[in-house]
């Protein structure tokens, strides 16, 4: 890698971090997480679940482009340690944790549960997938963070942004993709779904600061798939297409 490749690299990685550090930083600002803030969270689950205290996501339609679902098992089985560390702090405490098949990395979302949806819109779609031609990449975890509303993330970094730049490029290419888009490279694990206590919250605040600035585990991202998402957190989903990525000799399956 150039000098000047790399600069750019470490540039990528120096912002993504700072992104993150800004929204689940404010969380270890208060004594616990405030039940008006838990409602974005609470909302994403069916009100029955709730009540039974078995949170079940609600059924949401969304097409997106992921990667990972499920990622190696070495992977996965890291992050899913991570939600067993956090587990025994909550205890008894509403929460819940996405499944080691269903953790992903989001580049885009082309339908969000609210908006509407053009069948047309697929065939283009499946056009512009066709077009990208970026190299697989490393994508590492370094850190883990929660946000005031609960939830919790891997915070991922994709080498030489190449995550990023696919991005870019569906965005520049799609006239209809909607406006609101991640602006990282994270891994969705869980929510946390009512307010701790302050003791419990202390030591909650005690991990992640231990566990916020971490490598925690990394993996070879080559292909990306198209999912079409029926119950949150892809609880129910299904694969319309997978697209390797350059350097894979496979080519796109659908």
């Amino acid at each position: 890698m150039s000098k000047l490749n790399q600069s750019s690299s470490q540039h990528h990685i120096t912002h993504l971090r700072q992104d993150y550090s800004a929204i689940g930083d404010p969380t270890w600002s208060a004594k616990d997480f405030l039940e008006k803030n838990l409602e974005v969270s609470r909302n994403l689950f069916t009100p029955e679940s709730l009540i039974a205290r078995c949170p079940r996501p609600k059924e949401l339609e969304v097409f997106a482009l992921l990667s990972g679902l499920p990622f190696p098992l070495n992977f996965s089985a890291r992050l899913v340690a991570i939600q067993k560390q956090i587990s025994a702090i909550l205890d008894e405490r509403l929460h819940y944790w996405v499944s080691p098949s269903n953790l992903g990395v989001e580049y885009c979302v082309f339908k969000w549960p609210l908006e509407s949806w053009n069948e047309e819109w697929l065939s283009i779609i499946r056009d512009k997938l066709e077009t990208i031609h970026q190299p697989s990449f490393r994508f590492s975890i370094k850190g883990v963070q929660i946000n005031p509303d609960g939830c919790v993330v891997a915070r991922g970094f994709d080498e030489d942004g190449v995550l990023f730049r696919i991005r870019e490029q569906l965005k520049a290419g799609i006239p209809f993709l909607p406006p609101k888009q991640s602006g990282w490279a994270h891994v969705p694990l869980g929510r946390i779904l009512e307010p701790l206590g302050v003791e419990r919250f202390a030591k909650l605040a005690q991990l992640i600061n231990k566990l916020s600035d971490l490598p925690i585990v990394s993996t070879t991202i080559n292909s990306m798939k198209l999912i079409h998402e029926t119950r949150w957190y892809m609880e129910e989903k299904a694969t319309l297409a997978e697209y390797f990525l350059a350097n894979t000799s496979k080519g796109n399956r659908t």
